[in-house]
């Protein structure tokens, strides 16, 4: 048998070989999404706010524009009173006010939206938003960081304003994706979940990109381990996440010992 012959046959084999395993490895139960894990990620998320901290910043929030509120009385008061040293004062005082936005609206927004009904003004915002963001894309090394902010403000305006469009889901993946960039990634996080919570059936890898930061940037390992498995299920025209996941399931699973209890 010539050499030539003997390294094709080789080759063959391990072709074969290869693609056994490969077989196997699609089947391996550990790429299998838990039904409950499932549920979890749609109707709760990994990273999503608890309501401990919903409550406390809706409580501040109202306490804060009662405070507001009063402040301008006062102002209002030594105004037409004409005490000068305390208007001064008050003018200060009002003047130094600042106000944190403690949640975003994808955080605070309910997961059981659903991305629904067309609507002209939200379709309509979305493409000036995603405009923008494309446009801070353009430069593949450094982004145009004003008008990511811009379209970030859009994108929650939509979510705001237009809770049923079908362009929330839209609008949230890309404001994870600018989040993402600014290296606020749980929020990144409760955002991408928002995509697939609002609409099961996104075009998005947005299960792929929650489980990627939960994983890289959050270290929240048992909960990305569950979104690396939904987005094999659910996203797998996406070959490279695909890969991707597997290759970090299997390293994660290799010792279940080392996972977070």
């Amino acid at each position: 048998m010539s050499r030539k012959v003997s390294i094709t046959l080789v080759l063959s084999l391990v072709v074969f070989i290869s693609g056994c395993i490969e077989e196997l490895s699609r089947d391996d139960p550990r790429f299998r999404a838990d039904p409950a894990e499932a549920a979890i990620a749609a109707d709760v998320g990994f990273a999503a706010p608890e309501a401990a901290e919903v409550d406390l910043v809706e409580q501040m929030a109202a306490h804060r524009d009662a405070y507001r509120a009063a402040l301008a009385e006062l102002v209002k008061y030594y105004t037409t009173n004409g005490d000068a040293t305390k208007l001064r004062w008050a003018q200060k005082e009002q003047a130094s006010l600042v106000q944190y936005r403690y949640l975003m609206p994808a955080e605070a927004m309910q997961t059981a939206l659903a991305a629904t009904d067309s609507i002209e003004e939200a379709d309509v915002l979305f493409e000036e938003s995603n405009g923008l963001y494309w446009e801070a894309k353009r430069l593949v090394v450094i982004a145009d960081e004003d008008k990511l902010r811009m379209a970030l403000r859009g994108f929650n305006k939509l979510i705001t304003n237009y809770p049923t469009s079908d362009k929330i889901d839209d609008a949230a993946y890309r404001a994870g994706q600018i989040y993402d960039h600014f290296g606020d990634y749980q929020i990144a996080a409760v955002y991408y979940q928002r995509a697939f919570q609002w609409d099961d059936n996104t075009p998005y890898p947005a299960r792929f990109k929650a489980a990627y930061v939960l994983d890289r940037h959050l270290h929240m390992r048992k909960e990305a381990l569950a979104l690396y498995r939904l987005a094999i299920a659910r996203e797998s025209l996406n070959e490279g996440n695909t890969e991707f996941a597997r290759k970090r399931i299997g390293e994660m699973t290799m010792d279940e010992t080392r996972l977070p209890k």
